[in-house]
C-alpha cells in the first residue's frame, strides 16, 4: 500500500513545496518520475483485476505466426494491443513488456496533458488515485488507448490540429474499441453542426471506422456490456460522479475561462457528456463506466486550471487544498473499502520477484 501513497505523496510536495526547480531541472524531474511511473505501471507482478484474464485470454498468441495475428480471429480484435503482446511473448519477456510498452503509451499522453497544465503537479496528483493507479494498472489495453487520446487532446487544445486529433484516437482504437466514442468529441469541437459538407465527410468518414473496427464485433460488445446482467460495475456511479463534479466546476468558471482559454467549448461537450452518463449508470454501469474513463483527463485539466482564474489568494489556495484533500480522500477509500482493492494489494514488482 506505500508504494501507492507514494506515488500520490511525491506529486503533491513536489506541487506544494515553496522551492522550485529551473532551468533544464524541471524536464530532469518530469523524466524521471515519468520513468519511475512507467516501471511501477509495467513491471507489476499480478497486479491488477484482469492480470489472469489477459494471460488466459492471449496466452494463444504465442503460437500464432505475424501473419495470423492480423487475419486470424482472436478474443479481442483490438489489433494494436495483440500485436503488441504478440510481439512480447516472441521476443521479450510476455506480459512484463506488453504491459510496458502500454505504459510507456500512457505516461506519455499523461504527461504531455499534465506539462500543459498551469499547475502541471497539481494535474499529476489529480491522476494518480484513479486514472494511474488503477486504470493504468488494471485496465492494460483502455490505458494505452487513454494515452493515445491524451496525445490527441494536447495537440487539440493547443494546436487546434483536428486531423491529428483524429489519427491518435484511430490509434486508441486499435488497443480498445471503445476509443472510437472520441471521434464525435473532436468533430463538435471543430465543426458547426450545420455545416452539412462537413457534417456529411465526418459521418462516413465515422461509419468507414465503425465498419472497420467495431461492426464485426458489435454484438459481442453489446451483450458483455449491456445486455449481460452478469457484468455490472458497482462503483460505476460514484466514478462518473468524479467527472460531473469536474464538469460542474468547469460550468460555474466558464465566462472566466473562456477569456483565458480558447477551448470552452471542448470541456463543455466533455461537461454535458459527463453528465448525461450519471443517471446513464443506472441503465447500464459496464458501459458508462468503461466510456467514462475517456473523460476523466477532464478532472486533471479542469481542476488545475481554475486555480488561475480565482483572484483572490485566500479563496485559490483554499480550492487547491480542498481538490488535494479529495483526492488523497479518493485513494484512502478506494484502498481500504474498494470491491476490487484486494487485487491492488500488496504491490508486487517483477524487478524484486
Amino acid at each position: 500500500m506505500s508504494t501507492y501513497w507514494l506515488m500520490l505523496l511525491v506529486p503533491l510536495l513536489a506541487g506544494l513545496s515553496p522551492w522550485k526547480a529551473k532551468g533544464a531541472l524541471p524536464y530532469v524531474q518530469w523524466f524521471l518520475y515519468g520513468c519511475i511511473l512507467m516501471l511501477i505501471i509495467g513491471l507489476r507482478h499480478e497486479v491488477g483485476g484482469d492480470w489472469f484474464n489477459y494471460i488466459e485470454n492471449f496466452l494463444g498468441l504465442a503460437d500464432q505466426s505475424f501473419t495470423e495475428v492480423f487475419t486470424k480471429g482472436s478474443v479481442s480484435r483490438d489489433i494494436g494491443f495483440e500485436f503488441t503482446y504478440w510481439f512480447a511473448l516472441h521476443f521479450l519477456n510476455g506480459i512484463y513488456a506488453a504491459n510496458l510498452i502500454c505504459a510507456a503509451i500512457f505516461i506519455v499522453g499523461l504527461l504531455m496533458v499534465c506539462k500543459n497544465m498551469p499547475l502541471p503537479w497539481l494535474a499529476l496528483s489529480i491522476s494518480i488515485p484513479y486514472l494511474v493507479i488503477v486504470v493504468a494498472m488494471g485496465y492494460t489495453r483502455q490505458a494505452a488507448a487513454i494515452g493515445f487520446i491524451m496525445m490527441g487532446l494536447v495537440n487539440l487544445i493547443v494546436t487546434g490540429d483536428q486531423k491529428r486529433f483524429y489519427i491518435f484516437v484511430l490509434l486508441a482504437t486499435l488497443f480498445h474499441k471503445t476509443a472510437l466514442i472520441m471521434l464525435p468529441v473532436g468533430y463538435l469541437y471543430c465543426n458547426s453542426i450545420y455545416n452539412v459538407k462537413n457534417f456529411i465527410i465526418f459521418l462516413t468518414f465515422f461509419m468507414l471506422a465503425f465498419l472497420s473496427f467495431l461492426a464485426s464485433k458489435f454484438e459481442d460488445m453489446m451483450f458483455n456490456y449491456v445486455t449481460n446482467s452478469k457484468m455490472e460495475s458497482s462503483g460505476a456511479f460514484v466514478r462518473v460522479l468524479m467527472n460531473v463534479g469536474a464538469s460542474v466546476v468547469f460550468i460555474i468558471f466558464r465566462k472566466e475561462w473562456a477569456k483565458r482559454y480558447s477551448d470552452t467549448s471542448l470541456w463543455m461537450i466533455f461537461s454535458v457528456v459527463s453528465i448525461i452518463m450519471l443517471p446513464l449508470t443506472i441503465v447500464s454501469s459496464t458501459t458508462v463506466d468503461r466510456l467514462a474513463l475517456y473523460f476523466i483527463p477532464m478532472q486533471m485539466i479542469v481542476l488545475s486550471r481554475v486555480p488561475g482564474l480565482i483572484l483572490n489568494t485566500y479563496n485559490r489556495t483554499i480550492f487547491i487544498l480542498s481538490v488535494v484533500l479529495i483526492y488523497i480522500g479518493v485513494l484512502f477509500v478506494w484502498l481500504n473499502y474498494g470491491t476490487h482493492a484486494s487485487a491492488w494489494l500488496p504491490y508486487r514488482n517483477i524487478l524484486f520477484q
